[in-house]
């Protein structure tokens, strides 16, 4: 009886470790390359003047599970001297120590905490969800909830001749921040050029690796 007791347990113990095993594998890395494939816009909508900085230094990476999306988590980075504006002498400024001070915090990063409304991502689909994250900029950092529309695209061959060599999210999400609120102060003889309220604009291709 304690033999079969014995046998029972480890059978039940051995096929949790395999369920487990099972569960972990179905959550898949998939990475932002630095291949101009992913793009951040900043858009700053003043009185007098709209100003629209991008970047495609953007990397990261991503965990997901397409069968349980609210327990994604990932990191994206942008470096904040990659962002161009259009004119060099503003890109300076912006650059600088009383704008985003890039020496001092060169990166601006969105991690990823949590996915809301989907439960699933299936492929060659778009699926519209809440990405919840926080957001830091020049030091600091708070919670934000983006609206994203994302899409899981398998190895196709069409991929491979674009040298991807992997399954893809491509993922477009959007944002405010008040530059106020990450201690960036507009000084008052811009205030009708640079508005307190910036839009981000965020489109990811990450790669599973």
């Amino acid at each position: 009886m304690r033999i079969a007791t014995v046998l029972c347990v480890a059978t039940t113990l051995a096929a949790g470790l395999g369920l487990a095993s099972s569960a972990d594998a179905q959550s898949r890395t998939f990475r932002i390359r630095n291949d101009g494939g992913s793009r951040i816009q900043f858009i700053s909508d003043a009185p007098l003047e709209t100003i629209t900085g991008v970047s495609s230094h953007v990397t990261g990476e991503v965990n997901v599970d397409p069968s349980n999306l609210s327990a994604s988590r990932g990191t994206v980075r942008v470096r904040v001297a990659s962002i161009r504006t259009g004119i060099d002498l503003r890109d300076e400024h912006l650059r600088s120590e009383n704008w985003l001070d890039a020496t001092r915090w060169p990166d601006a990063t969105f991690e990823i905490t949590g996915v809301e409304g989907a439960n699933e991502l299936r492929p060659n689909q778009v699926t519209n969800v809440r990405i919840r994250g926080r957001f830091s900029i020049h030091g600091v950092t708070h919670d934000i909830v983006a609206n994203a529309r994302v899409r899981l695209i398998p190895l196709n061959d069409e991929l491979r001749a674009a040298h991807i060599d992997g399954d893809v999210i491509r993922a477009q999400a959007s944002f405010r921040v008040r530059l106020t609120d990450y201690n960036v102060s507009v000084p008052l003889p811009v205030r009708l050029k640079v508005a307190n309220e910036i839009r981000v604009n965020v489109t990811i291709r990450a790669i599973a690796s």
